[in-house]
């Protein structure tokens, strides 16, 4: 009987089985042969169907036998495919038709894709996994790097000995191999809101042992297209899935597919008519099930030189949260053209192993989110015929052994370590660097400076390089010269420790904070061209640092300097009962540096920690004590300086920046000492720079107490573009108002003011009129107001030349 009943259970589940009919394929580009992913595949007569993976590979499963498949995709010719011919050639190849999304008129009513799209964003943060659950995963990701034909030379494949020599030859060894690739498994902790750690425990790299270049293939685009602005090789987009973004976007519904109790609708989306923003065009597929986000692809409108196309998958995990599990990233160089080829990037990112809950706790993550396994680059053949997500094709395994080979031959990791040296600003000679920034500078004090640096590397002492320098400077006509030790111990805190000393020239009146980095792509760093008033000193120094918690980092700086003045200035000293006049003094000081940077994160790569762009505020602080008789110091004061800087981006219309500073001192001590107010007008060549009042000459004002503002707004192509001409605009505002205790007498031979009635200065620029590789040229025009401006209005108006870097 239970023999019986085992046949009548087979029979059943064998019945269901092969009633369940199975039709599997691979949709591609007929003219590129490139997969095409996210087409909807569906019976004919009905809505039923499923979609392609990133792939173009899909499975369609049906209980009744299906005659034939029909297949559509937005921007290509519908397709009809008959089973058996399915059957017989399982790869679909689908006919582009030229497409625009053209304007169209929305008739009284709701616009369905409208109502879709407000549903997908009033649900973003429930399915943003970044935003609403702890996870973590696994991924694996392969960027490849080859070389793209033109079409007219790809449809004569029978003429191809036409072509010159040089071609024919760069076609066939195309054919045969890439230029390069990598791949790397990486695995990321999440904690909502925004910690999280991702770490390259395996890298490969053809023609390379070594793992630096792995954080490359994991950035290429945005984790997800939930947040507002959406990154693509490190520009900014605006999501259609961004409150507001019906206003910004045209959206029309193309189709609907039934998945189960599921409906996916398809939408295809781009920038409407009229609306001047940084925004993309593609499609979208929005599931009924928590309108989420099942599938996306994009790519931006403006494209000059490099030219991107981006696609997502998503899957329901776990029966709670929508999740990328697939990323595609497809590059064109526009402007790197090798023997009739075009240099096309393919990135693929697979996401796996999937848990939504974070391994790591809070304080395991920490606040760096990229970095590499020292031991990335030494997994072998078994780990990566494990850890691939398909075995490796005949043309990326001719990839490697011809890379390698060729890689080995000359040794391309030397070279890599050599590329790492210059990121962190040296030229290597076996163990010693030379320092590029000892090289060449220039100030209107020294003039141009030329010197030498040398510095011994890790080569010769794991993490402690001593060196020394020389410099000489046309104008002033004086040496320089100095010599310095640096120990930086491997330490989760980031110790670092330096000491040395030098005889040099120090701005007078100037305001430092230990590793004072001026912002990205900023020109801020142009101010110290202006920098006019110097003094001689001969000084020894050390400082330490450490994090001390997640989000400070904390300095102590000891420094005895011997200083000379090098004008005719004269400092009238009553400090002792009788006046002195000194053009000289003793300097000893001890200062406590605080930095705070909330929740700011950095990635290592090339052996440093670069820090990542945060959207919180960046605060300073230094407290300074002047130590007089200790080693013979002069003078006694307190010195406390803060600054503050923040910058927003608003959602259509910008970025704002805005830098508050201030300082107060409480002692009698020279000029030098106290604070000059940072003017960037001179007579000779006017850049306008960043942070600095550029109607005021570099020494006009002085103070022993202060406070500034600096605010920019750049509306970046938000206001005015056409396909010739994208300038940048932004307006300026900058106020300053101090004073100086002292009294005046105490300071001879020299002419200054003080801000007591305050300082006023508006500006507009016009950046990007012209650009010159990643240089963009343009012109800013300033005027001073208030009390300090001149009778004559015309005398206020200073017009300068902006320079942008624009990578």
């Amino acid at each position: 009987m239970r023999v019986i009943l085992f046949l009548i259970c087979i029979h059943f589940l064998f019945q269901d089985l092969t009633a369940q009919n199975q039709y599997s394929g691979q949709v591609i580009d007929s003219e590129s042969e490139k997969p095409l992913a996210f087409v909807n595949v569906i019976i004919p007569g009905s809505h039923q169907g499923t979609t392609t993976d990133i792939d173009g590979k899909f499975s369609l499963y049906s209980n009744d036998s299906i005659d034939s498949i029909q297949f559509s995709y937005v921007g290509y010719k519908q397709l009809k495919v008959a089973t058996p011919d399915l059957l017989n050639d399982p790869v679909i190849e689908m006919d582009q038709v030229d497409f625009k999304l053209a304007e169209v008129e929305i008739l009284p009513g709701v616009n369905p894709a409208h109502r879709l799209i407000e549903l997908a964003v009033k649900n973003k943060d429930l399915n943003n996994p970044e935003k609403s659950t702890e996870f973590s995963y696994e991924s694996y990701n392969k960027l490849v790097f080859t070389g793209s034909f033109d079409s007219t030379v790809t449809s004569k494949k029978d003429s191809l000995h036409l072509l010159d020599s040089n071609t024919r030859e760069a076609y066939e060894t195309l054919q045969k191999m890439h230029l390069f690739m990598m791949e790397s498994v990486s695995k990321r902790d999440h904690i909502p809101p925004d910690l999280s750690k991702e770490v390259v425990v395996a890298s490969r790299v053809s023609g390379l042992e070594h793992p630096s270049f792995s954080l490359i293939g994991t950035q290429l685009q945005s984790f997800s297209f939930y947040s507002n602005y959406i990154s693509l090789f490190g520009s900014n987009y605006l999501s259609p899935i961004s409150k507001g973004s019906i206003n910004k976007y045209l959206f029309v519904l193309e189709d609907t597919l039934y998945d189960g109790a599921d409906t996916i609708f398809t939408i295809r989306f781009q920038p409407r008519k009229g609306k001047n923003f940084d925004g993309m065009y593609g499609q979208l597929q929005i599931n009924t099930n928590t309108y989420a986000i099942q599938s996306v692809k994009a790519e931006p409108v403006d494209q000059e030189d490099v030219y991107l196309k981006v696609q997502q998958k998503y899957e329901f995990i776990e029966g709670k949260q929508w999740f990328p599990v697939q990323l595609n990233t497809d590059i064109v160089f526009k402007n790197i053209d090798i023997d009739e080829f075009d240099v096309v990037g393919i990135g693929r990112s697979y996401i796996r192993n999937i848990d939504l809950s974070s391994k790591l706790t809070k304080r395991e993550i920490g606040n760096t989110v990229l970095s590499v396994d020292p031991k990335a680059g030494y997994q072998d053949s078994a780990y990566w015929a494990i850890n691939r997500s398909s075995p490796l094709d005949k043309k990326e395994e001719e990839t490697y052994r011809l890379v390698d080979s060729v890689g080995k031959e000359v040794n391309m990791d030397r070279y890599l370590k050599v590329t790492e040296t210059l990121v962190r600003g040296n030229i290597p000679l076996g163990p010693i660097d030379f320092p590029l920034n000892r090289l060449l500078d220039y100030n209107d004090y020294e003039g141009a400076r030329l010197g030498l640096g040398v510095e011994s590397n890790d080569r010769l002492v794991r993490n402690f390089r001593i060196g020394g320098y020389g410099a000489y400077g046309t104008k002033d006509k004086a040496w320089k010269y100095g010599g310095y030790g640096l120990w930086t111990p491997e330490s989760k805190n980031h110790f670092r420790l330096r000491f040395g000393y030098a005889q040099e020239v120090i701005e007078s009146g100037g305001t430092q904070f230990t590793d004072d980095r001026y912002p990205t792509l900023s020109n801020e760093g142009l101010k110290k061209l202006y920098v006019s008033r110097m003094d001689q000193i001969a000084t020894y120094h050390f400082d330490f640092s450490l994090n001390t918690m997640r989000d400070f980092r904390l300095s102590f700086i000891g420094n005895r300097q011997d200083r000379q003045f090098t004008n005719d200035y004269l400092f009238l000293d009553a400090s002792e009962g009788v006046i002195s006049p000194i053009d000289q003094f003793n300097h000893t000081s001890a200062a406590i540096d605080l930095r705070y940077s909330y929740k700011e994160k950095y990635a290592e790569m090339f052996g440093r920690r670069f820090p990542v762009e945060s959207k919180y505020p960046i605060l300073r602080f230094r407290y300074t004590k002047g130590l007089k008789n200790l080693l013979d110091g002069d003078f006694g004061y307190d010195r406390l300086d803060l600054k503050f800087d923040h910058s927003i981006l608003w959602r259509n219309i910008g970025v704002s920046s805005i830098r508050l500073q201030g300082g107060m001192i409480n002692g009698n001590i020279p000029l030098t000492l106290q604070y000059r107010t940072e003017g960037t007008y001179s007579s000779g060549l006017l850049l306008a720079t960043e942070y600095s009042f550029e109607t005021v000459r570099p020494n006009e004002f002085y103070s022993d107490r202060y406070f500034n503002v600096f605010f920019r707004h750049n509306f970046k192509s938000l206001l005015f573009k056409t396909e010739e001409f994208d300038p940048q605009i932004a307006i300026l505002a900058s106020y300053g108002i101090g004073e100086l205790t002292q009294t005046l007498g105490q300071h001879q031979n020299v002419d200054f003011k003080t801000l007591e009635r305050g300082l006023i200065e508006t500006g507009l620029a016009i950046n990007n009129i012209y650009k010159l590789d990643n240089t963009a040229f343009g012109v800013a025009g300033f005027y001073r107001l208030g009390y300090y401006s001149d009778p004559d209005w015309k005398e206020n108006i200073l017009v300068k030349l902006s320079l942008v870097l624009a990578f």
